[in-house]
């Protein structure tokens, strides 16, 4: 009988490199579950995680490759904080002022208002 040639074994994305694309997918999805609660971005927007795998060939012979991890991510931005000015000229030059906002105009009082009572006229006829 032949002697059979040992079975290679191929590279497993676990264990590659000590494991480093299963860590680069532990930091990314953390950043992504973050993004997702942070109330200053959008509840609906798409946040994707890439895990690519460069693998470049040593030489000519075809032998040995580097191969190279590389993680992204593409979180959701910021909400835009939207305001409104007024857009005039002061003294010639263009000029821009924000609107006031309601709270600011109304701020809340510091007392607690007093209830108002309400006096009930008798018209002198006895309903009883």
């Amino acid at each position: 009988m032949a002697d059979a040639k040992p079975t290679p074994k191929l590279v497993e994305m676990s264990k590659l490199n000590d494991g480093v694309a299963e860590e680069f997918w532990r930091e990314a999805l953390l950043a992504v579950l973050a993004n997702i609660e942070d109330p200053n971005t959008a509840w609906d927007a798409k946040r994707k995680i890439n895990l690519t795998f460069t693998i470049q060939p040593t030489d000519e012979d075809r032998r040995s490759a580097y191969i190279a991890v590389e993680c992204s991510t593409k979180l959701a931005g910021v909400k835009p904080a939207a305001s409104v000015m007024f857009i005039g000229r002061h003294e010639g030059m263009p000029a821009a002022i924000e609107a006031a906002r309601q709270s600011d105009m109304f701020p809340k009082p510091n007392t607690k208002p007093a209830p108002v009572q309400i006096a009930v006229e008798k018209d002198g006829t006895d309903d009883e």
